[in-house]
């Protein structure tokens, strides 16, 4: 699933890259030729042409990069990663088309999830959108509107994979209740990998944590350089304003602990509608219930800025990142009539998707 950890997992994978053949493992390299540096960290390519996010040729081209890996390796397990396929339309056949894959080459699919409580995951969420100046909504009109997505059912989410890897699913909690382990050290354990990529990871790469979540006052920022529109003047992927947001916020010593939202009325409706969901999960996946596997994270109250009185301080620290922000990209600040039209316009289109679910390759 996005935001639980995945990133730190392909960075270890992709630094033991030359290592890993000698013990029978292969993380492959697949993204297209000519791609920009950090394309192979995951498999971000290969999943965008599966789902149509990519042009079609990219698909044949990209399903033929795997099938040569595969045919050609000698190694015993192949590692894909991609937090993505979690969430991808089930009509587009995809987990299917993976196992038939690997099956001609002689292999077969297993499948790993991590997952977390639904009002974190969506606090993630929210967070990453702000990250990438997507969002201007605060936390509980964004919870408001999305708790009841598709994406949150996990029991659901799973069961196409489940079905290609023939019950094949190892899902592991990002905090589970029964080991103080780190996060990665499980996902190796619990994989059956421990004795081959175990003694290839330090302690310092089992506890790794990347791409760390933004607090509190860098998402304050990135909601308001949202309304000035300053993505719009940026041609590259936009996550890399957030990173500079976050190095910031960061290299002043602010935002030590990552943003948590301000509903806590949500949570409880959120928990009762997911419980169902869970169970079914656990069960299928532990043979206990939910609660007794999946740990929560500890009780912090929300440190959302957004709708709250702010002090003189935490505000000049806030005028502070953006103003950084806007001179290290040259962007420049419209005048407010010079927004209001492509505001309306795309607060509509964002009004009309929600309405009707519309999504071209992720489950709504």
């Amino acid at each position: 699933m996005p935001r639980t950890g995945s990133t730190s997992l392909q960075a270890v994978l992709t630094n033991l890259r030359p290592r890993l053949g000698a013990v029978g493992l292969h993380y492959p390299a697949l993204a297209p030729p000519g791609s920009p540096d950090g394309s192979d960290v995951n498999h971000q390519p290969l999943g965008e042409a599966l789902d149509g996010r990519r042009p079609a040729r990219e698909r044949a081209a990209s399903l033929a990069r795997l099938s040569g890996v595969l045919a050609s390796t000698r190694a015993e397990t192949v590692i894909l990663s991609y937090e993505d396929f979690a969430v991808q339309k089930p009509e587009l056949g995809i987990p299917q088309i993976v196992h038939d894959l690997f099956q001609a080459h002689g292999f077969r699919m297993e499948v790993a999830i991590v997952v977390k409580p639904q009002f974190e995951q969506l606090n993630s969420a929210y967070a990453h959108l702000a990250q990438l100046v997507r969002e201007t909504r605060t936390f509980r009109d964004f919870a408001r509107q999305t708790w009841r997505s598709g994406r949150f059912d996990y029991a659901a989410l799973i069961e196409p994979w489940r079905r290609a890897a023939d019950g094949r699913v190892t899902a592991i909690p990002l905090r589970d209740v029964r080991s103080e382990a780190p996060l990665l050290g499980r996902i190796v354990r619990d994989l059956g990998l421990e004795d081959r990529l175990g003694p290839l990871m330090s302690a310092e790469a089992e506890r790794l944590v990347t791409n760390r979540s933004p607090g509190p006052i860098a998402v304050e920022a990135a909601r308001r350089l949202r309304r000035l529109r300053v993505h719009t003047q940026f041609r590259g992927h936009s996550r890399h304003i957030g990173h500079v947001l976050d190095n910031a916020a960061w290299g002043r010593g602010l935002d030590p602990e990552p943003f948590r939202g301000d509903a806590p009325d949500l949570r409880s409706r959120i928990e009762a509608h997911a419980a169902l969901s869970n169970e079914r999960f656990a069960r299928a996946l532990w043979g206990a219930p939910w609660g007794s596997v999946v740990k929560p994270a500890p009780a912090r109250p929300p440190n959302e800025l957004a709708g709250q009185a702010i002090s003189p301080e935490t505000e000049a620290q806030i005028e502070s990142l953006m103003a950084e922000t806007i001179a290290h990209f040259g962007f420049r600040t419209p005048a407010p009539w010079q927004r209001i039209p492509a505001d309306l316009a795309e607060a509509a289109a964002d009004h009309l998707a929600r309405l009707t679910g519309y999504s071209r390759w992720r489950v709504p």
